[in-house]
């Protein structure tokens, strides 16, 4: 059987309320038998980033031609997307950060931080060599900066979906309660409400039941 193809960028959902946290939800259904992956190339990876505002309107990056530059680029983007997931689920479970996503994470800073320059507004920009395929990585870097400082604020919480089975998809609930449970309401909320739904029948109509 031929393997599905790939949807497209323009359909995936960004749930995660965070840059860096839609970076991590790039895997969809992440502890499935079989993932897949949002950014399986570098075309795709641009494309994402576009549409999750990881790249500003107009920027244009250049993308490697196939081979140990294409591998590099793709090993980056897993790279820094496992180390990313691994630090926010361990903020999640009020644990410390590992030492190897730790380190991941701040190589990635340290690279950001060496490209900001200060504009005549008083901001913070990203100016790096022209035409840099690793921007959207380094946005990524250090909207994780952000996003752990608001967290710890109290801005939001950070929280993963309740969907055990497959999803692993996290997200910063904004909600007036801090009650949100899934990623997605019309994803993961209905599979799991129709889930229950269908538990509560069975209970109150067991099989052979007169």
């Amino acid at each position: 059987m031929a393997a599905p193809s790939p949807r497209p960028i323009a359909a995936i959902r960004l749930d995660g309320g965070r840059l860096c946290i839609d970076f991590v939800n790039t895997i969809h259904d992440r502890f499935a038998a079989i993932a897949e992956d949002y950014l399986a190339t570098p075309g795709r990876y641009e494309e994402w980033a576009r549409r999750a505002g990881a790249l500003d309107p107009g920027e244009e990056i250049l993308l490697p031609r196939p081979g140990e530059e294409t591998a590099r680029l793709m090993s980056d983007i897993r790279g820094l997307r496992d180390a990313l997931h691994v630090l926010l689920t361990a903020w999640i479970d009020n644990i410390a950060f590992p030492a190897d996503a730790l380190r991941t994470a701040n190589d990635w800073l340290l690279c950001a931080r060496s490209d900001q320059v200060l504009a005549s507004d008083g901001q913070l920009l990203l100016s790096g060599r022209r035409g840099d395929a690793l921007v959207p990585l380094k946005r990524v870097a250090l909207d994780l900066v952000d996003t752990l400082a608001m967290a710890r604020e109290g801005a939001f919480k950070l929280e993963r979906c309740a969907n055990h089975g497959s999803c692993g998809w996290l997200f910063a609930d904004t909600s007036k309660n801090k009650q949100r449970r899934w990623c997605s309401m019309q994803t993961c909320g209905a599979i799991s409400k129709m889930a229950a739904l269908r538990q509560r029948s069975a209970m109150a109509h067991p099989a052979g039941a007169s």
